[in-house]
């Protein structure tokens, strides 16, 4: 069977499930790209250039664009990050009564080790989140201010930053990172990502989403999520939108090391756990099955990011491919990561 015509059927069969309107996934190996997509939008196939929200996947914009700081010395990875905030930060992590805040660094930021409480779907004192609100329909805008503000007075820190072995997923980190890019670069974030990713490399497609910006609609089982404030209040860290080629380009030429020196590649590691399967390293997810569970006996790992959208964007670097590509869906999460799996190996 050709690649084309496994994509073919994994998409086909994606495509069957009751809550998956749009789905579309591509693969490039070696210099062709193979894509496969199905469903419409705006009465016509979706297609390698269709825009979809690609939320957490837009970390690795910010990743690329840190990385660019850090080579251009503007930057390092050990630079605290509260300096960068002129006292905005004070009190954010406060650990057994001592205000640890001044302790985090951007390394911290990246790789989740800083111990910030998620201010997305980290639950506050009272058990609700924001993500639930959002999804209930309770659309809003918010920024820096209203940010920080839930991470200190509404919720706690996990650990102490940096503590040993310790990592927890969060939104805040990258809400950070992406005002830091913005602070730096004395640009706007999006004018940052249209000099140092999107114009370099050519993608017509990608931009940090904005309200009217045309994009597959979010779904939740059959529901469609209208939530364009808060989207464009969280660009960095959730907020972003591309599609299939452009993806693809970009996350090829990010783990070629096309955007930034490819020895600060070797910064993606250590590996950290986050959830099952899931690790983090710095600016980048590892995603890899157990050794002991067939068909991944040889260990076969992917690194990379995805986004609650069922967006993916992953090297496998044992079968020597990029795998991008999104089921458009926020239910089952485990859906993204199973296309991702028999794409690899098909």
């Amino acid at each position: 069977m050709t690649l084309q015509s496994a994509l073919d059927q994994i998409v086909a069969a994606e495509h069957r499930h009751r809550d998956v309107h749009e789905v579309a996934l591509g693969v490039i190996e070696g210099e062709t790209f193979t894509h496969a997509c199905r469903g419409d939008w705006q009465g016509a196939p979706v297609g390698p250039e269709t825009p979809f929200l690609i939320a957490s996947t837009s970390k690795l914009l910010i990743t690329t664009m840190i990385f660019q700081l850090v080579a251009e010395g503007r930057l390092a990875l050990e630079t605290p990050a509260a300096p960068l905030f002129l006292g905005e930060m004070d009190q954010l992590h406060v650990w057994k009564g001592e205000d640890l805040t001044g302790q985090i660094t951007l390394r911290h930021l990246l790789n989740h080790t800083s111990g910030l409480p998620d201010y997305f779907e980290g639950k506050r004192r009272d058990g609700s989140t924001l993500a639930a609100d959002l999804f209930a329909g309770h659309d809003r805008p918010y920024g820096l201010a209203q940010v920080l503000g839930r991470a200190r007075d509404e919720m706690n820190p996990a650990f102490a930053p940096g503590a040993a072995g310790r990592a927890l997923y969060s939104d805040t980190n990258f809400y950070l990172l992406a005002e830091i890019v913005a602070r730096a670069t004395g640009d706007s974030l999006d004018t940052a990502l249209a000099r140092r990713i999107t114009g370099p490399l050519g993608l017509t497609r990608t931009a940090f989403f904005k309200p009217g910006m045309a994009a597959l609609p979010l779904r939740l089982g059959a529901r469609v999520i209208e939530v364009p404030q808060a989207l464009s209040s969280m660009p960095g860290d959730g907020g972003a939108v591309s599609c299939l080629a452009d993806l693809a380009r970009f996350t090829q030429v990010f783990f070629d090391g096309g955007l930034f020196p490819s020895a600060l590649l070797d910064e993606l590691r250590p590996w950290r756990r986050v959830f099952f399967p899931l690790k983090a390293g710095t600016g980048v997810l590892r995603f890899a099955v157990p050794r002991w569970l067939p068909p991944f006996r040889l260990g076969m790992e992917f690194i990379g990011h995805s986004g609650i959208s069922g967006a993916i964007a992953f090297a496998c670097p044992a079968r020597r491919r990029i795998i991008v590509g999104t089921v458009n869906q926020v239910r089952d999460r485990g859906r993204p990561y199973r296309v991702l799996m028999r794409a690899a190996l098909a």
